[in-house]
């Protein structure tokens, strides 16, 4: 049986095996070529996802941030004005005020305590405080 092509010499088949070694390692440059510039593409674009807003604080810190120094400020201020109202109408001196005024100062407190350890007044929230005073028993 003859073979496809004619038959050659050794020196010859080395230099047709050259040749196409050089042909794919140029298509294998050019492949590692496009996955680098793929890949600093793409750590670009993380880089500018990643970088931080104008203010160094991420997103949700602010409006944590707004809850928490409103949290506090309703807890004196309406705390203060419930006290006011009872020192009127029972014609005492700030006896009640000053007293729902810190009522109101803890009150808030309280509230801050909440948002930060995540438990609110969500769902369960008093279910957990129920079944772990079962476990001291």
């Amino acid at each position: 049986m003859n073979p496809p092509y004619p038959a050659a010499t050794d020196a010859a088949c080395w230099d047709w095996d050259d040749q196409m070694n050089d042909k794919d390692t140029q298509g294998d440059k050019q492949r590692l070529a496009d996955i680098d510039r793929r890949l600093d593409k793409l750590q670009a674009q993380r880089e500018e996802k990643d970088r931080p807003g104008r203010s160094a604080l991420p997103e949700g810190m602010a409006a944590i941030m707004g809850r928490v120094a409103t949290e506090l400020v309703a807890g004196v201020v309406i705390g203060a004005f419930i006290g006011w109202a009872l020192d009127r109408w029972l014609d005492t001196s700030p006896l009640f005020m000053l007293v729902m005024f810190f009522m109101g100062a803890i009150a808030g407190m309280l509230n801050v305590w909440r948002v930060f350890t995540g438990r609110g007044l969500a769902a369960g929230y008093f279910d957990e405080h129920k079944n772990s005073s079962l476990k001291d028993d």
